[in-house]
């Protein structure tokens, strides 16, 4: 038994190894993306038409891309948002519920705030029998909030939690029933910030329930200022503070990542386990936005930063 558990302990650190150090290979043309693991089958799901699906069988370090989730829109979209383009989905979150596949996303149109958040699921995430589930929340003109990007974390106890928000009063935290996926309860912002907000992702670490969001403006090619903060509660209601203790509802949030020489605006993160993706805009390749990939280590005091190639 204990030769078994040594043997797992060192495929456990070489995998591990392996995560910090790569840099995606293929088809990794990609924004917003989310990510889910099965072993060393992974899949991230990106914005795009009909929602984008990347697959890798190497835990990462190549990928290929699969058809979209929708080949065309349910018919619910053009009600919600009427001046919503075509098959121009936003800001996926994959995860898995119940013995399905799900996957939360956003339909907009870029400055506004009449928006919603939709749900699809499949029994695999690389299968082709999708189905619309329908609309979870929307918003409008004269709401304090943008109905993007949604993030759901599953806590200790059981309970599933969305975040989602963007610009307009920031990031908002709603319980999800478990049977429905529908929000109950109480909803409430979690985090602001004054110069731009979005992509909220809500981790359990330890004790602390982390809030990762990406604070400025993405979508600029090279020119973007997305950078990735971090906070953290003993509760998932919060209130959240970063490392300094400046709350989040007050813009506070300590830096993760911010752009460098050839990869700008990294931003629009997913964390699974100590396991990080998000995008970066490509100064090498005309600004555009890529695939990237790397481990978080932990501190003695428990806050996490990017680990190093």
């Amino acid at each position: 038994m204990r030769a078994l558990l040594a043997l797992v302990a060192i495929l456990a650190l070489a995998l591990a190894m392996q995560v910090s150090a790569v840099e995606p290979q293929g088809d990794t043309g990609a924004h917003d993306p989310t990510l889910l693991m099965d072993g060393a089958h992974w899949f991230a799901f990106t914005t795009g038409r009909g929602i984008q699906r990347l697959e890798s069988r190497d835990a990462g370090k190549t990928w290929r891309r699969l058809a979209p989730v929708f080949s065309e829109a349910p018919a619910w979209w053009a009600e919600a948002v009427p001046e919503h383009r075509r098959l121009d989905v936003w800001a996926p979150k994959l995860f898995v519920h119940a013995g399905r596949t799900w996957v939360l996303y956003s339909i907009s149109t870029f400055g506004k705030n009449r928006s919603a958040i939709g749900l699809a699921s499949s029994t695999a995430p690389d299968a082709t029998d999708w189905r619309d589930d329908g609309l979870i929340v929307q918003s409008g003109a004269g709401d304090d909030f943008n109905a993007i990007d949604p993030d759901v974390m599953r806590d200790r106890d059981g309970r599933l939690w969305m975040t989602y928000g963007s610009f307009w009063g920031g990031i908002r935290l709603t319980e999800l029933d478990a049977a429905t996926l529908h929000p109950i309860g109480e909803t409430r912002f979690i985090a602001r910030h004054r110069g731009g907000i979005e992509a909220p992702t809500l981790v359990r670490h330890g004790d602390w329930a982390y809030l990762f969001v990406s604070h400025d403006l993405c979508c600029r090619g090279v020119d973007s200022s997305y950078n990735i903060r971090v906070g953290r509660a003993r509760d998932v209601g919060g209130p959240f503070v970063d490392r300094d203790g400046v709350p989040m509802l007050d813009g506070g949030g300590t830096l993760i990542e911010a752009g460098g020489k050839r990869w700008k605006g990294p931003g629009h993160q997913d964390v699974v386990g100590d396991v990080i993706v998000r995008h970066a805009y490509d100064a090498e390749d005309g600004g555009r936005p890529h695939l990237r990939i790397a481990r978080l280590s932990w501190s003695a005091d428990g806050w996490p930063s990017i680990q190093e190639e």
